[in-house]
């Protein structure tokens, strides 16, 4: 292949990694309405519940791919692995949790508040220290919270506080998966899949219930299937041929999408302010990419440059 045939296909592979994230951010969007869906099944299924099964269901869904790669859990220490399945079975449970008692809208907005606490535990768990930018734009993130909380209904506060708690575990996830770089990438979602499942079964015997109707089944089968499983797999793929800081930026639609479709499907109205707290948070999200990449970009010149030099 020559170099003027190479250059169209990459931009048609990049074309297909792109298409692939935005039907990813479409997918996992419909975590909202599903959620709030089941909340309004015969009686409402317990948040507790929802969060179990939808995970343990997706773990099994990644059993026959993980089993081939299990070895590679060799490759770090094992306290990455227990980081990561509690930093995940926080994640998803608040998530889930804070859905079904506010607004899909506040929960996924806060959700994304995790670059604040990647930025606070970088520096102890991984020894990075970010630069003081960094910090400067996530404290647009820290002004968009103040307003949701501030502007909000008080009676809805503790919610708030789970979503919150939604995007600390979704921050500490995120050290914990720097740490779990040298594992398969599968093997990590089945871990963390299957040890959230687990270790939600005491929360579903004391907060939940097991059965579940025809339809409610169907949901969560939904929900794991569609809504996780296969966006996740397709994220996978699309990795291979986006850059990770376009990926992060192309997922963010996510935010916008899930408030969308429950808004659809159930008439929930995003409330007014989340409307004015959102943007900041989103705003210093994208910011935050864009700032490490550039951070990582340098950093990676300065590197191939020592090699240069060395050579």
């Amino acid at each position: 292949m020559t170099p003027d045939s190479r250059a169209p296909a990459a931009s048609r592979s990049r074309s297909a990694g792109v298409a692939a994230l935005l039907i990813c951010a479409v997918l996992w969007s419909l975590n909202g309405p599903l959620i709030k869906l089941l909340t309004l099944q015969d009686g409402g299924v317990p948040g507790v519940t929802i969060a179990c099964y939808r995970s343990l269901l997706g773990g099994l869904l990644f059993t026959p791919f993980a089993l081939r790669h299990l070895g590679t859990l060799r490759c770090t220490e094992v306290g990455w692995s227990i980081g990561s399945v509690a930093s995940f079975t926080l994640m998803t449970a608040c998530f889930v949790i804070a859905t079904t008692q506010t607004a899909a809208a506040n929960v996924i907005i806060l959700q994304y508040t995790s670059p604040l606490w990647v930025f606070l535990l970088s520096p102890l768990l991984l020894r990075e220290k970010p630069g003081w930018t960094e910090g400067l734009v996530l404290s647009l993130a820290m002004a968009g919270v103040a307003v949701i909380f501030v502007g909000g209904d008080p009676s809805g506060t503790p919610a708030l506080f789970v979503a919150l708690a939604s995007g600390f575990g979704y921050g500490t996830l995120t050290v914990m998966l720097r740490g779990l770089r040298a594992v398969n990438p599968t093997v990590v979602t089945w871990l963390n899949c299957m040890g959230s499942g687990v270790l939600l079964v005491p929360a579903v015997m004391w907060w939940g219930v097991f059965q579940l109707t025809p339809a409610q089944w169907g949901l969560v089968i939904l929900l794991s299937v569609v809504q996780f499983a296969l966006p996740y797999v397709l994220f996978s793929w699309a990795l291979q041929r986006v850059e990770a800081h376009r990926a992060a930026l192309i997922v963010l639609l996510e935010t916008v999408l899930n408030p969308l479709w429950t808004y659809l499907l159930v008439r929930e109205a995003v409330p007014s302010a989340t409307l004015v707290g959102g943007p900041l948070i989103l705003l210093s999200v994208a910011g935050w990419v864009l700032l490490t990449w550039r951070r990582e970009a340098r950093s990676a010149r300065r590197e191939a440059r020592c090699v240069q030099k060395d050579a």
